[in-house]
C-alpha cells in the first residue's frame, strides 16, 4: 500500500505517460493522489521533456520534472527531492529504472521488472470488454490503497491566449496525422471531402495542423483539397497546439494525443477510430463524437494493416460528415 504520509519533507512522485493522450487519460488519477495527500506531503509529477510545455496548462499547481534521457540519471533528483513514495502509470523497464532510489516504488505487474517495485499489481480487466485507459490508473491508485474515483477531468483553464497568426473568423483545425501508424489515418481524400462540406455549410477556415511527423498526412490532405489551405504541421509547439485548439470553433482528427487535448479543453470535434478501441483510449467528457465503421478485425491495435485497412476504407465521407453535424448543430 502507498504509505501514508509522515512529513512534508517527504515528497510523493507519479511517473506519469509518455504520450499526451495517455498523459490526459491520467489526470483523473493524478487529482486523485493529489486530493488523498491534502497538503500532507508535495505531490511530484514526471514525465518526458516534451510535454513540460504543457504541465501548466494540463496539472496547475503541480511540479514537473523532466524525465532525462538516461534513466539513471533520474536518480540524483528522486533523492534531492527526498521522493519516499513512487508510482509509476508506464509498464516499461525504463520507468522502473528511474524511479529506483525512492524507497517505495509501485506500478502495474510485468515480470522481468517486477523485482526492480517493491508492489506491483495487474492491471484491471474484464470479461465483458475493455477497460478504459482512464480507469485503469485509477484502479492502480486503488489497488494500492487509495480511494476509488472518476475518470472526470477536472475543469480545463479559464482561458488561454488566442495565438497571434490565428485566423479572426471560426476556423476547423484538422489533424490528418497520428503518430501511433498509418493503420490509424484515414484517406486524404475522405479528408478533403469532409473539410469541404464544413467550409461551405458553417463558414470555417480550414486548418491543417500536426507535429513534425505529420507533415506527409497534411500534405497529402491539401492536395487531395485543391484550393489553398493553410498547414501549419510541425510549426507549433506542444503549448502553441494547446492555444490553437482552444480557439478552434471545431477539432477533426483521429485517435490521437490532440483528440485528447481537445477533450480537456471542451472543444467540440469529431474522432475518427478505426484500428483501436474508444472503450480503452476514447476522449473522456461528451464534446468529442466518435467515427467508426465497425469490422470483424477492428481493434486490432497493430500500427501497420497487414489487410486492406477495411476499418479505415470502409468509413466514408458521409458518415463522418454526419457525425461533424450533429456536433455543430444547435444545441
Amino acid at each position: 500500500m502507498i504509505p501514508a504520509p509522515s512529513s512534508r519533507d517527504q515528497a510523493h512522485l507519479l511517473r506519469l505517460p509518455n504520450w499526451l493522450g495517455d498523459l490526459i487519460l491520467s489526470i483523473p488519477a493524478v487529482r486523485l493522489y493529489q486530493s488523498w495527500l491534502r497538503d500532507r506531503a508535495p505531490l511530484l509529477v514526471a514525465g518526458p521533456a516534451s510535454l513540460a510545455p504543457l504541465a501548466p496548462v494540463l496539472l496547475p499547481g503541480l511540479e514537473y520534472l523532466s524525465v532525462p534521457r538516461w534513466p539513471l540519471a533520474f536518480h540524483s533528483e528522486i533523492k534531492k527531492r527526498n521522493v519516499a513514495s513512487a508510482v509509476a502509470f508506464p509498464n516499461s523497464l525504463r520507468v522502473a529504472l528511474e524511479i529506483f532510489p525512492a524507497p517505495y516504488r509501485a506500478g502495474f505487474e510485468r515480470n522481468w521488472r517486477n523485482p526492480l517495485l517493491t508492489e506491483t499489481q495487474p492491471r484491471r480487466t474484464s470479461p465483458y470488454g475493455f477497460i478504459h485507459i482512464a480507469d485503469q490508473y485509477l484502479g492502480l491508485l486503488e489497488d494500492l490503497g487509495l480511494p476509488k474515483g472518476k475518470k472526470e477531468l477536472p475543469a480545463p483553464p479559464p482561458s488561454l491566449p488566442k495565438p497571434a497568426e490565428a485566423p479572426t473568423k471560426r476556423y476547423l483545425a484538422v489533424f490528418p496525422g497520428a503518430a501511433y501508424g498509418p493503420a490509424k489515418r484515414w484517406d486524404p481524400a475522405s479528408f478533403a471531402a469532409v473539410i469541404r462540406d464544413l467550409v461551405r455549410e458553417h463558414s470555417l477556415e480550414p486548418i491543417l495542423m500536426g507535429g513534425a511527423g505529420d507533415g506527409e498526412s497534411c500534405q497529402a490532405v491539401a492536395e487531395a483539397y485543391g484550393s489553398d489551405i493553410r498547414d501549419l504541421s510541425g510549426k507549433t509547439s506542444t503549448l502553441d497546439l494547446a492555444h490553437w485548439i482552444a480557439h478552434a470553433s471545431f477539432v477533426l482528427c483521429h485517435d490521437s494525443g490532440p483528440m485528447h487535448l481537445a477533450a480537456f479543453l471542451r472543444r467540440p470535434g469529431v474522432a475518427i477510430f478505426g484500428s483501436t478501441e474508444p472503450a480503452w483510449t476514447g476522449p473522456l467528457g461528451d464534446t468529442i463524437t466518435v467515427a467508426r465503421h465497425k469490422v470483424s478485425c477492428s481493434p486490432c491495435f497493430l500500427k501497420v494493416c497487414p489487410l486492406d485497412r477495411r476499418c479505415m476504407t470502409r468509413l466514408t465521407p458521409e458518415e463522418v460528415l454526419s457525425a461533424c453535424r450533429h456536433r455543430l448543430a444547435p444545441a
